[in-house]
């Protein structure tokens, strides 16, 4: 039989990841695309690198609903000015060099840690959306990563 305090955190963890599919899919609700995202696109490094972005979900076209990240401190990324990023995926660790231009970013895979992370890691997805990036656009304090050929987006929000 579980105790209160048991039920109670339950109750919170449910309510949290309930709050973060709201926010992620108020996003659907506006008209996002790259067409309405063009005058946001990043074209220097400056403005996205020494900061550690958190992938808090992912808005694919074709899924009724958006992918929510139940805890975006375990996949993030961060770019440096000098053309290089890291990353961290669930339980693993790696890094990489990228190219941007004129809004466009080209991620190249480097080194990174093999571990398994268990069933409940999405980690293997969050590479292969890295892996499929090809824009970048940066609106407040959200940086979304397009992915090819496709209005599907990454969303990262500011580590803090």
């Amino acid at each position: 039989m579980l105790r209160f305090t048991d039920k109670v955190i339950k109750a919170l963890v449910v309510l949290a990841i309930i709050s973060m599919a709201i926010s992620v899919s108020a996003c659907m609700d506006k008209d996002l695309s790259r067409e309405n995202d063009a005058d946001k696109i990043v074209t220097n490094a400056e403005s996205i690198s020494n900061v550690t972005w958190e992938w808090t979900g992912t808005i694919e076209e074709d899924a009724k609903t958006p992918l929510v990240v139940p805890d975006p401190k375990r996949y993030t990324i961060e770019f440096t000015e000098d053309g290089i990023y890291y990353i961290l995926a669930d339980c693993n660790t790696g890094s990489g060099t990228y190219v941007l231009e004129n809004g466009q970013i080209t991620l190249n895979p480097g080194p990174m840690t093999l571990m398994a992370c268990g069933g409940d890691s999405i980690d293997n997805k969050y590479l292969a959306y890295l892996g499929n990036v090809d824009s970048v656009v940066l609106e407040g304090e959200q940086l979304k990563l397009y992915l090819k050929d496709s209005d599907d987006r990454m969303l990262f929000s500011l580590q803090y």
